[in-house]
């Protein structure tokens, strides 16, 4: 049974939450810790990734997955630098890539395995 009844559609739902939070104007909480924002960065991307992987890792590799999605953290990066409300941050674009591998490795962990 699959964990998600429908992946594709929680899939780009989530892609179009995080591209609206990623340029839409926020007001950003009290920080806890100085890189808070980089663990949503983390969290953000890292379930976007295992939503891309349960819609379409049937399909694609999980790698070629992971470059797609690296590659649209990139281009938001690029069009939040292009806002004058927000701006581009290299480091978000190293968060993101962080939670892609963090959950590809445990993917891939967990499928040698079974």
């Amino acid at each position: 049974m699959p964990l998600l009844k429908n992946p594709k559609l929680f899939f780009w739902l989530a892609i179009v939450a995080v591209t609206l939070l990623s340029l839409l104007p926020i007001n950003v909480p009290q920080k806890l810790v100085s890189w808070q924002d980089k663990i949503h960065h983390s969290i953000a991307y890292g379930a976007l990734y295992f939503l891309a992987i349960c819609a379409y890792g049937f399909r694609f590799s999980i790698w070629r997955i992971g470059a797609i999605l690296v590659l649209f953290g990139l281009l938001m990066e690029i069009a939040q630098s292009m806002i004058a409300y927000r701006y581009g941050d290299p480091f978000d674009l190293l968060a993101n890539t962080s939670g892609i591998l963090l959950v590809g490795v445990a993917y891939s962990m967990r499928r040698r395995r079974s």
